[in-house]
């Protein structure tokens, strides 16, 4: 059994594996093998990708398109001239 698997099955023996229905994880490889290891021993376990770790990868992949990124940098200058202006932030 590889280290990552250990050391879930670890926090899960010692919280009580009856308090666990799923293991919120990202697509890794290693975790891939170590929720493998885990559903051998807990066959009732869910493998539930983390949304906020692959919302994040999706961001990534659209800021390195040149066209969102211009529309992002304008966005960013839009957002600074409404914190900092006075009259906007007397409306806000």
């Amino acid at each position: 059994m590889d280290f990552l698997a250990k050391q879930i099955e670890e926090v899960i023996d010692k919280i009580g594996a009856n308090k666990f229905s799923a293991i919120v994880s990202n697509a890794d490889a290693n975790i891939k093998l170590a929720h493998y290891h885990i559903t051998k021993k807990y066959p009732y376990m869910l493998n539930i990708r983390c949304i906020a770790h692959t919302i994040n990868l999706i961001s990534k992949d659209i800021c390195r398109i040149s066209f969102a990124n211009r529309i992002l940098s304008q966005y960013i200058v839009l957002v600074k001239y409404f914190k900092t202006s006075y009259f906007s932030g007397n409306i806000l």
